[in-house]
């Protein structure tokens, strides 16, 4: 593990250290579970009475911040400490080894860079194309003329169908699948008769991909996901969807076919997005949000279906209200003579 200076964590985050206290920082954590050696951080003033029983050996705070333990000042603790965490993830040599292991399967068509790492069992189809610096975990499944581009880093299990494209510094996590077909089917005297997905996935640049997403091809054309994308684990994104730039999805939002998002847009968990609806950019879209019909950009929304947010929480404050609303006219009927309760049920 590596380890630092509380003075060189200050070097590295622009800080200022508080005094001349200056312990060897041997790890980071949370402010509830740090211990000796361990640096921590402060986001509010709120947070800072959990250092009187904190044990970590140094803290980041904010510039008007005033604790005990030897500190590092800085204008956004939260963001510094993020820098010093990825002095302290493990290193891409230890997670992907070097080299191609004995057990991978490279086509004899296949391109594949020089310094690419392929762990155990993994496939790499015919005519598919992998970058320079790229590195795959094992099990990992590139199909038949696959392009995959420079610094790429795919865990375990990852399977990437044919014809996808993935362009520079895109990150897959644990089983995510890329280029399955879209659930596309046209109902017959038969059955259900499928119609063939024969799209593909692009994932462009800087793109990250969470555990067990599944991102279908298209039925004809392109799923297009958007540079700087972050999608969290477990979501679903249909057959011809464009998803924007510099968007973020939380866990289990699923986005149905055809959809289109713009750029900036972020969804809470459970979002639903309904077929051929349009986002537009900088959206916010709360948690179980379900949107039926295609929304302004700009906007907060939240509710099934999705209304602003505000006019949204003023129904739901009703709606707590209404139990006693209803108990209030039971109680007023009660009180009316007979000869009225009969008028007005007549």
């Amino acid at each position: 593990m590596p380890s630092l200076r509380l003075s060189e964590v200050a070097a590295l985050v622009g800080g200022e250290l508080v005094d001349d206290r200056d312990p060897l920082i041997n790890g980071v954590s949370g402010i509830d579970e740090a211990g000796h050696g361990d640096l921590t951080f402060v986001t509010s003033r709120k947070f800072i009475a959990k250092l009187e029983k904190c044990e970590a050996s140094g803290v980041i705070i904010g510039t008007e911040d005033e604790v005990d333990l030897p500190a590092v000042r800085v204008a956004e603790p939260y963001r510094a400490f993020a820098a010093v965490l990825v002095r302290f993830q493990a290193e891409d040599d230890r997670v992907f080894p070097r080299g191609i292991h004995s057990s991978a399967v490279v086509d004899e068509k296949a391109q594949v860079a020089d310094d690419v790492a392929l762990g155990p069992f993994c496939f790499v189809g015919s005519g598919a194309k992998i970058g320079s610096g790229t590195r795959l975990g094992p099990h990992v499944v590139v199909g038949p003329d696959v392009e995959l581009g420079r610094d790429c880093r795919l865990y375990a299990h990852v399977g990437l169908r044919e014809g996808c494209r993935v362009g520079d510094r895109v990150v897959l996590h644990l089983g995510a699948s890329i280029g399955t077909d879209g659930f596309g089917y046209l109902p017959s005297e038969q059955g259900l008769l499928k119609i063939p997905q024969v799209g593909i996935v692009v994932l462009e640049d800087d793109v990250e991909i969470g555990a067990g997403v599944c991102i279908d091809r298209a039925t004809t054309g392109q799923t297009r996901i958007g540079s700087g994308t972050k999608i969290d684990n477990l979501v679903q994104v249909g057959h011809n969807v464009h998803l924007g730039r510099n968007c973020a999805l939380s866990a289990q939002c699923g986005l149905s076919g055809s959809v289109v998002v713009g750029d900036r847009v972020t969804m809470g968990g459970q979002v639903g997005i309904s077929h051929q609806v349009e986002i537009g950019s900088d959206a916010k879209l709360g948690g179980k949000t379900g949107a039926t019909r295609s929304l302004i950009g700009g906007k907060e929304y939240f509710g099934v279906p999705a209304l602003e947010a505000k006019e949204s929480f003023r129904i739901l404050s009703a709606l707590r209200k209404l139990p006693a609303l209803l108990r209030r006219v039971a109680l007023l009927e009660s009180r009316l003579p007979d000869q009225g309760r009969k008028k007005e049920q007549e």
